[in-house]
């Protein structure tokens, strides 16, 4: 199977972004499935909130699926299960000036 992620039909699936499908060797889909709910706003132009995947890679034997807004998804490619996965946690933030690497300078007063 390839999984990849392709663009919804609103009429069908109901928004543009955040579909993935799984393609048999001669390159048929064989399913689709919505990994998150990205629904539209009349008032607002279409394709500016269509939300698109950042990342899709095997982990497992699961897909791990990021999307350009940074949430996380898990899909179970067997079951077709979805799971939200939690954001990584924050890098700790340093004292240190990220360009020198010294200490910031503190003047009195």
């Amino acid at each position: 199977m390839r999984y990849a992620q392709v663009s919804g039909a609103l009429e069908t699936d109901g928004q543009i972004g955040g579909m993935l499908a799984a393609c048999d060797a001669s390159h048929r889909e064989v399913w689709r499935l919505k990994v998150y709910e990205n629904p539209r706003r009349p008032e607002l132009e279409g394709d500016v909130q269509d939300v698109w995947f950042r990342s899709l890679r095997v982990e497992g034997g699961k897909l791990l699926i990021e999307n350009e807004r940074g949430e996380r998804f898990e899909v179970d490619p067997a079951t077709r299960q979805v799971c939200r996965r939690p954001a990584p946690a924050a890098a700790p933030r340093s004292d240190l000036d990220p360009l020198s690497g010294q200490p910031p300078i503190h003047l009195p007063g």
